[in-house]
C-alpha cells in the first residue's frame, strides 16, 4: 500500500510538471526549438534569413496545433544538449540520432525518420564509388566529420587507421572533400545527398555504414510532453504529412 501511495504521488507530481511546461509555453506564446546552423534539407536558413527545411515545416505545424508562435534558437551542435538541459529552448528538433548515451541525458520521442551514415567522396579522386571494404584498412585516410555527431563516432569506430578531421558543421566537412583536403566524409545520408547536389565534384557511395533513427529530444522529467509529441509524430505519419514533406524537400529516407 505504501508503495502504491508513493507511486501515485510521483505520478501526480509528474503530471503537474507537464502542465506547468505546457502552461509556460502557451503563456509565453512561443515554442522554442533548438537547432544548429544547418543540415539541409532538414533545416537551414535561406537568403532572407528565414529558417527552412523538412523539420522546420513540421515544427511550424506543431506550433500551429499548440496555438503558439515558433522560435528557433541556433547553437553549436556540440553544445545543443547542455543548452536544452539549461532551459534555452523546449525541444531539440535537429536531425538528432537516438542513442543510449544521449538518452542518459535527455528523453527521446519515437523516430520520425530513419537514416544512416554514408561516404561522401570526390569523383576526381575516385572514378567509382569507394566501398567500405576497400577503405577500412587504408592507413592515413583523411576523413572529414562534424563534431559531436554519430558520423564522427562511426568514422572513428569503423576506420581505426584513418586520420579524423572534425569540424563545427557538416557543410565544412563536405567542403574539405570538395576542395581535396580530405579523402572522404562520413555524414548522414540525407545531408550527403544534398551536398552531392551542391558540389558537382561530389558523389555519395550509396552504401549505408549504419542505420539510425532520428527523434525529438526533450529535457528529462516531461514524459507526458514526450507522449504528446509521439502523438503528433503518429498523426503526421498517418495523415501522410511526413511523406508530403519528404517529397517537397527531396528526402529519400524511411
Amino acid at each position: 500500500m505504501k508503495r502504491f501511495v508513493v507511486f501515485t504521488l510521483v505520478l501526480t507530481i509528474s503530471l503537474f510538471t507537464f502542465a506547468d511546461l505546457l502552461d509556460e509555453i502557451r503563456a509565453r506564446g512561443i515554442l522554442r526549438v533548438g537547432q544548429d546552423a544547418g543540415y539541409m534539407p532538414l533545416y537551414g536558413t535561406d537568403e532572407k534569413g528565414n529558417r527552412i527545411g523538412f523539420e522546420v515545416d513540421l515544427a511550424k505545424k506543431m506550433a500551429e496545433i499548440l496555438g503558439v508562435k515558433l522560435e528557433f534558437v541556433v547553437v553549436n551542435w556540440d553544445g545543443i544538449i547542455p543548452a536544452l538541459i539549461s532551459g534555452k529552448f523546449d525541444i531539440i528538433f535537429s536531425g538528432m540520432t537516438i542513442t543510449p548515451e544521449r538518452a542518459l541525458k535527455v528523453d527521446f520521442t519515437d523516430p520520425y525518420l530513419t537514416v544512416g551514415q554514408t561516404v561522401l567522396y570526390n569523383t576526381r579522386k575516385y572514378t567509382k564509388a569507394p566501398m567500405y571494404s576497400e577503405l577500412k584498412n587504408v592507413k592515413g585516410l583523411k576523413i572529414a566529420v562534424q563534431l559531436g555527431t554519430t558520423g564522427n563516432e562511426a568514422a572513428r569506430r569503423l576506420f581505426p587507421d584513418a586520420k579524423i578531421l572534425a569540424f563545427d558543421t557538416m557543410d565544412e566537412a563536405a567542403y574539405q572533400v570538395a576542395s581535396g583536403r580530405a579523402d572522404i566524409a562520413v555524414l548522414d545520408s540525407i545531408f550527403a545527398k544534398y551536398m552531392a547536389k551542391k558540389y558537382s565534384v561530389l558523389a555519395v557511395s550509396g552504401e549505408l555504414l549504419t542505420r539510425e533513427n532520428l527523434g525529438i529530444a526533450v529535457k528529462k522529467g516531461n514524459l507526458e510532453f514526450v507522449h504528446w509529441l509521439n502523438t503528433f509524430i503518429r498523426w503526421a505519419k498517418t495523415t501522410a504529412l511526413i511523406n508530403k514533406l519528404k517529397d517537397k524537400w527531396g528526402i529519400s529516407a524511411e
